[in-house]
């Protein structure tokens, strides 16, 4: 009895496998939809895991230290010495600069840098990698009579240089003495900022860049034993004044995850929804491969064989199909992840102190990814497939006596409380293992919703085709009446339509709403009414020799200037700000560390857009508080309206406003982002710096963009052709990725398509024949099928391009600023476009395989 126990199992293995060999051919829609969506699962989960854990793996050395003090002058001593007593301190000095490769030619380009001076104990955590391998101070040292810089090897490339030629920065002329290969504390957003430089404290000098009223951060890094809350509790009773804003790794670290659980949540999301889509394709395969296998499986109950075994045989063959498919799609993806850490180098290296870290890192990164994919293939599988095997098992033995087996209508009540308990274990399984369950949450309420709306739509459509039909429309036309028939019939292709070629468009309609939304900002909104040229630092003495001398390089160029000041929050209402934020201690020292840009709102060429309140045109009264508008992001966050007042502190002077106005910058157009605006002749006596725009054409751009660098080498300038430059690559790179997403969901959406035309294809063959023997026409019935289509295509069509509209353009006017409503027909042209080919291909082998032979009803049934 053991034995025969036993054996069993094996058996029913072998039995399944065979079974499956004789027409996997009929499964391969099932494999295929599976692993197009387990692909794009494991490759944004394996990415996600290995830029996690490079970018958090050591936020001490990300952020330099355990604590940053980040000012814009230097600390005071008492302040110098508390932190001293309480750790160890690090200071680095920051400023930004234009650099150049000659100084001597004239073509020179000239690039934006950062310059970093770092002091000798630098850097607390992590390890500074410099090629050639020796100390900072020795790379950086005078010989020669030029002073060393070491530089980032991405500006040695766009400067043309390499170690042993000459840089020009300001005044001097430094040697590249190394490249910096591994900086522990790099800004994420380098590339866009500046990319560093590093020199001496002494050659600083040198330079002729810092002068009185230059821009300069002070960024002093703490390393300290003691607990952070602690330290900075101590720290606040010590200096409750503060005028610097003060973070710790641990808040740097949270803030970290919190975006990156968020980005990657929504690319697992669309992964997930490729999945579900996929999952459509699923249950339409295996309900294809379980009718031609409902004589099998009569027979075998016919036969004697017993009803468990035979459930378990078929569950086998789903299991086995699923795990096959999560394999080949979890190393498709870890590969293709692979692929993209490969390209993007040692920007996301990974790092462990020995060969057990290392190997525990890999196996988080990579085997648990793949196991996770393979599992999520097999739910997938089992939670699609299993209602269309319960109604496939509940078919009645006693059709083989009639001639034809029929799956029953409905899967027994036991079937139905299997697949909802298992959806509900698939459902936990997604939450629990997205970074952020909160979003997934959310996404899956949307879900549902939307899941509700779709089948409010699909019952409306189908009882308005059955009113067309039934009311007159069709009465004469017996094509028309036969489209609407089949799309309010029972086992309509209506629902399967719409649930996944409608699915994939709208995701495919969102990406191009949105790529065209940016695609139009740069190429034409931005290019029309952008300047040549932005100017940054530029000091009151140097406005006449900067006009005039960019006018005689063009006399038809245009400079407009602003004043720029920056100050920091004292108060709101007349309640100092650590009182009103006294029960939020981070958001207490976000306020009080932050520095606000202010300038005038007249000549302002930031074409800022007013959402509340209204603008003024009279300067600035003497002895009451001014006018100001206030940037949206910064108001909402500190809740303030129009009627409110605040005071800033800005050399040492307070500045009293009173909120007029809130407005909001129109994302690519804004170049310097300005917190607050006032009214003219707020500010005049704080003025110490101005910014501004020259309007001239590109090639005057480029000379004047040299003569800057040469004459007043302080300025830092920024042509516009090279940020749109920048801003379309980057572009390109996400629309490649979206393109990519959006296609292989596509591709999913097509291969259930193709499932549901596989199943429905015998059905369509054998109801024209059987139209044709009462009497209907070969072309009434090919033209009853193109309606059906055209119908169909038609719907998708529509219920794509307003779903992906509902998504896209909120998105594109809250996160990206840019209006995209007059843009919906670019995505409704690419749904028709895409619906059409993709249900019309289903359609053609459909009409050639059709053959009007009244025989094949004899000899078929």
């Amino acid at each position: 009895m053991k034995s025969e126990t036993s054996a069993r199992p094996l058996w029913m293995l072998r039995f399944a496998i065979s079974d499956l060999r004789s027409r996997i051919s009929a499964l391969k829609v099932f494999l295929a939809c599976l692993i197009l969506g387990v692909t794009l699962v494991a490759a944004t989960a394996s990415l996600y895991r290995v830029i996690e854990q490079s970018l958090l793996a050591d936020t001490r050395a990300l952020l330099g230290g355990d604590v940053e003090l980040d000012a814009s002058e230097p600390l005071p001593d008492e302040v110098l010495e508390w932190v001293r007593a309480t750790g160890s301190l690090s200071l680095v000095r920051e400023l930004d600069t234009m650099v150049s490769g000659a100084s001597e030619d004239d073509g020179a380009s000239f690039v934006r840098a950062e310059i970093l001076i770092p002091d000798a104990a630098y850097p607390l955590y992590g390890e500074l990698q410099l090629t050639p391998d020796q100390p900072l101070s020795e790379l950086t040292a005078q010989k020669d009579e030029r002073w060393g810089a070491i530089i980032d090897p991405l500006l040695a490339e766009r400067l043309g240089q390499s170690i042993g030629d000459q840089i020009q920065i300001g005044a001097a002329t430094f040697r590249i003495s190394g490249l910096i290969q591994a900086q522990p504390d790099r800004s994420l957003n380098a590339n866009w900022r500046g990319l560093p430089i590093m020199i001496s404290e002494a050659a600083v000098e040198a330079t002729g860049l810092i002068r009185p009223g230059s821009r300069i951060d002070y960024e002093y890094r703490v390393q300290t034993d003691r607990d952070l809350n602690v330290w900075l509790d101590e720290f606040e009773q010590a200096f409750p004044d503060t005028r610097w804003d003060t973070t710790t790794f641990a808040e740097r670290s949270e803030r970290l995850s919190e975006r990156l659980d968020q980005v990657a949540t929504a690319l697992i999301l669309i992964a997930f929804t490729t999945l579900f889509i996929g999952g459509l394709g699923v249950a339409n395969s295996i309900h294809a491969y379980l009718d031609e296998k409902l004589g099998t499986i009569a027979t075998l109950q016919t036969l004697g064989l017993r009803r468990r075994p035979l459930v378990g045989i078929y569950l086998l063959q789903i299991g086995i199909l699923g795990s096959l498919a999560g394999l080949i799609g979890g190393g498709i993806g870890l590969g293709m992840s692979t692929v993209a850490i490969g390209l993007a180098g040692d920007a996301f290296a990974l790092s462990g102190s020995d060969n057990a870290g290392l190997a525990g890192q890999w196996i988080g990164l990579w085997v648990v990814p793949l196991l996770l994919s393979w599992l999520f293939a097999v739910l997938t599988a089992y939670v699609f497939a299993l209602p269309a095997l319960a109604r496939a098992l509940a078919a009645s033995p006693a059709g083989l006596f009639r001639g034809q087996v029929q799956a029953a209508r409905h899967e027994p009540r036991s079937w139905r409380i299997a697949s909802y308990l298992l959806l509900a274990v698939y459902i936990a399984a997604t939450l629990f293992w997205l970074p952020s369950p909160q979003l997934g949450f959310m996404f899956l309420l949307v879900v549902v919703v939307l899941w509700g709306l779709l089948e409010s739509v699909i019952k409306g459509l189908q009882r308005a085709a059955k009113a067309l039909e039934n009311g007159g429309f069709a009465d004469r036309h017996f094509a028309r009446r036969l489209a609407l028939a089949n799309l309010h019939r029972p086992d309509s292709p209506l629902r399967a339509t719409l649930l996944s070629l409608g699915t994939a468009l709208t995701l495919v309609v969102a990406c191009t709403l949105l790529v065209s939304t940016l695609l139009r900002a740069l190429e034409s909104t931005i290019p029309a009414e952008a300047p040549a040229l932005i100017l940054y630092e530029v000091f009151p003495d140097q406005i006449e020799p900067l006009e005039s001398g960019l006018k005689k390089l063009d006399p038809a160029s245009r400079t407009e200037l602003l004043p720029l000041v920056r100050g920091r929050l004292a108060k709101i209402n007349e309640e100092s700000i650590a009182d009103v934020l006294a029960n939020n201690s981070q958001a207490r020292r976000e306020a009080m560390g932050d520095e606000y840009k202010l300038s005038y709102l007249s000549g302002n060429p930031e074409d800022l857009e007013l959402v509340r309140g209204s603008w003024w045109s009279s300067p600035a009264p003497e002895g009451q508080p001014a006018f100001m508008a206030m940037e949206d992001r910064e108001a909402n966050q500190l809740g303030l309206t129009v009627g409110d007042r605040v005071e800033f502190m800005a050399g040492g002077r307070p500045i009293a406003a009173e909120i007029r106005a809130i407005y909001r910058q129109k994302g690519l157009q804004t170049r310097f982002w300005f917190e607050g605006v006032l009214q003219d002749g707020a500010l005049d006596d704080l003025i110490g710096r101005y910014v501004g725009v020259v309007y001239q054409s590109d090639p005057a751009a480029k000379r004047s963009q040299q003569w800057l660098a040469r004459n007043i080498p302080n300025v830092i300038t920024l042509r516009t052709a090279d940020w749109l430059e920048t801003a379309g690559d980057l572009l390109n790179k996400a629309a490649a990725g979206l393109a990519a997403v959006a296609l292989v969901s596509l591709t999913a959406s097509l291969l259930v398509l193709s499932s549901v035309v596989s199943v429905s294809r015998r059905r369509q063959l054998y109801e024209a024949n059987l139209l044709h023997c009462l009497g209907a026409r070969h072309r009434a019935i090919r033209l009853s099928m193109l309606l059906e289509t055209g119908l169909l295509t038609l719907l998708s069509t529509v219920f794509a391009t307003a779903l992906g509209a509902l998504i896209a353009l909120p998105l594109a006017t809250m996160l990206l600023k840019l209006p995209a409503g007059n843009l919906w027909w670019i995505g409704a042209l690419v749904a028709a476009a895409v619906s059409s080919l993709a249900l019309l291909g289903g359609l053609l082998p459909t009409l050639r395989a059709l053959r009007l032979n009244p025989a094949l009803l004899l000899r078929e049934g």
